[in-house]
């Protein structure tokens, strides 16, 4: 599954739940970079997407170094085929979410991204 579906479905879901969703052209982290995010105040989620032939270890990196620098949820998504097959243990430890988009561009929670408070 292509980048460019994984965000489109990504955008419509969240963009339906009310966030403000950006993709433009990948978000600097600390000394990484994220594909995007979603914004609906006081939440900041970090979203990485991973077509089936990137690497799912590089984006958790990206997602957990985004977590350090400010952001209150992290979120990998990759296709529904490919997340059936990743072990949810590392998801639900780290707090990282884990999404799935499916054939029909629907968006599956397969692991809710934890929210990190973050004091000011």
């Amino acid at each position: 599954m292509q980048a460019l579906f994984l965000r489109r479905a990504i955008k419509q879901f969240y963009e339906g739940h009310g966030y403000r969703v950006d993709f433009s052209r990948g978000i600097h982290v600390g000394s990484g970079m994220i594909d995007g995010e979603a914004v609906r105040e006081p939440y900041r989620i970090a979203i990485e997407l991973k077509s089936d032939r990137d690497d799912v270890l590089r984006g958790l990196g990206q997602l957990l170094e985004a977590l350090a620098h400010g952001y209150n949820q992290a979120l990998l998504v990759t296709s529904k085929q490919r997340a059936m097959r990743l072990d949810t243990k590392v998801f639900n430890h780290s707090g990282i979410g884990l999404g799935a988009v499916d054939s029909r561009n629907e968006v599956i929670l397969i692991v809710e991204p934890k929210i990190i408070y973050r004091e000011e």
